[in-house]
């Protein structure tokens, strides 16, 4: 079951008790089973959901040196990685983006990996060396959205406020594999659906640890959007035959 951070439930208690109406998260932080009462909106504010490359060299993944080492708390990034560049030496790393900058520049580390998203928002795009490409390092469920909570019994106060896009869909379809898959926060996992016309192209990824996680690239129809999660998760368990 896929867990939801304390700061996260102290929010949802919040809610709960009306001491605030409205809650924004990163969607990617906010677990696939929440309380009862509380819903989230349809997602409208979106930004980029590509993980990126810091590096102190400004080099690129493929252009970091032998056994390179690499700062990154995400086992669903060191997965990822690991696939492209099994020689990448991994470094645990936590804290907001500005300690884990500080601590880049006072380490002997080559680089470092975060969501993009979180660089822009802030307005230090410019740091980044490399965008990861989605379809390699898939990004987390929903990455680079904010999840707009409210308690279920106000629903109706924000059924107009919102129209369908296409990146809604698409991070629909990205939530629905992370509900299906009933992931924790301690495996490696993370989706990332492209719509073009009347097709649905997925990346997805899941596994027990950084190692022995599978992958799954597929184009579905738009038609049955619904059955994408399933299918993607009985694509990746028919890998352990």
């Amino acid at each position: 079951m896929k867990q939801t951070g304390i700061f996260i439930k102290e929010i949802e208690l919040a809610l709960l008790d009306h001491t605030i109406d409205l809650a924004i998260h990163s969607l990617k932080d906010v677990g696939s089973v929440m309380h009862p009462d509380l819903m989230l909106l349809q997602h409208a504010l979106f930004e980029d959901p590509r993980d990126c490359l810091i590096s102190k060299d400004h080099q690129t993944l493929m252009e970091l040196r032998p056994e390179a080492k690499i700062a990154t708390g995400s086992l669903r990034r060191r997965a990822c990685i690991h696939r492209l560049r099994p020689d990448i030496q991994f470094v645990d790393l936590r804290g907001n983006i500005e300690t884990r900058l500080q601590k880049l520049k006072e380490s002997d580390w080559d680089g470092l990996i975060l969501a993009s998203a979180g660089l822009k928002r802030l307005g230090l795009e410019a740091l980044i060396d490399e965008y990861l490409d989605p379809s390699f390092v898939i990004p987390a469920c929903g990455q680079g959205t904010l999840a707009l909570q409210i308690r279920k019994e106000d629903q109706r106060q924000y059924e107009k406020c919102f129209s369908e896009t296409s990146r809604a869909l698409e991070v629909q379809i990205e939530r629905d594999f992370l509900m299906q898959s009933h992931a924790g926060c301690h495996v490696p996992v993370g989706c990332y659906a492209k719509i073009h016309g009347q097709t649905v192209v997925v990346d997805a990824c899941f596994g027990e640890d950084e190692f022995s996680c599978r992958f799954v690239h597929d184009t579905f129809s738009l038609d049955h959007w619904e059955q994408i999660g399933s299918q993607l998760l009985k694509k990746l368990k028919e890998q352990e035959l």
